[in-house]
């Protein structure tokens, strides 16, 4: 009896411990499976880390901003100017235009049948200080060249005008930016579009034509050209993309 008694007793033991490998079986894959995701955890977020830091060490945001803010002024290609006075009306009005037409929602103005806008002159004033200062004055009159013109309406104060990607002749790429208080210097590529920018099919070329030197106050959050010069930065290395896409 005391035999079958250990017989017993000694299989129930096996039992146990052969139920106690696949648990320790389950346990470990799963340690395994929880490290790998641990680990791949920590790599992404090492590299988010290291893309917020250098998105911030280079200034990425605020160039996307004064890229958005000067769009207009590139496209029109102004003469280099010291005080926003010595801008000639025509020019003011087409920067102004074109900031409704690239930086505003345009849905409020009224459209004709060839998708152009009509735009009161009120409208364009307003734009032009945000460009140029609130203390900028205009006389309103048609600007623009045959294949592109806002043309002045005196009876009912109003612009009309029609935004065409064919005639945008340059893009700002923003090369580097320095900082003087609230006051920032900016050296801007002029990058000219491509066959399949003017084809309507986006893209821009790699490589600025010139550079320029933006002049740009920031107060308060709101920014203000205040002077555009020639620039002798000469690039040393090609540089690729633009900041405005």
């Amino acid at each position: 009896i005391e035999s079958d008694i250990a017989e017993l007793g000694g299989s129930e033991s096996d039992q146990a411990v052969s139920g106690k490998q696949p648990r320790s079986r389950f346990y470990f894959v799963f340690a395994v499976v929880v490290i790998v995701m641990a680990v791949i955890g920590v790599i992404s977020s090492v590299r988010f880390v290291a893309q917020i830091t250098s998105n911030l060490l280079d200034n990425t945001s605020l160039k996307n901003e004064f890229a958005r803010f000067i769009y207009p002024v590139v496209v029109n290609d102004i003469a280099p100017f010291e005080e926003p006075d010595e801008i000639p009306d025509s020019s003011k009005i087409s920067c102004a235009i074109w900031n409704i037409l690239l930086n505003h929602d345009t849905s409020e103005f009224a459209k004709d049948e060839g998708n152009g806008l009509t735009i009161p002159e009120y409208n364009v004033l307003a734009s032009c200080r945000e460009l140029f200062g609130s203390t900028v004055s205009l006389n309103h009159q048609t600007v623009g060249t045959a294949e592109l013109r806002f043309t002045y309406n005196e009876e009912t104060h109003t612009y009309s005008a029609n935004k065409n990607i064919r005639y945008l002749t340059y893009s700002p790429q923003i090369i580097s930016m320095t900082e003087d208080g609230d006051v920032y210097t900016v050296i801007v590529g002029y990058v000219p579009p491509t066959l399949a920018a003017v084809a309507g099919t986006g893209g821009i070329s790699a490589l600025p034509e010139k550079y320029m030197e933006y002049t740009i106050s920031r107060w308060d959050g709101k920014d203000t050209l205040m002077s555009v010069r020639f620039s002798d930065y000469t690039p040393q290395t090609e540089e690729a993309g633009g900041e405005m896409s």
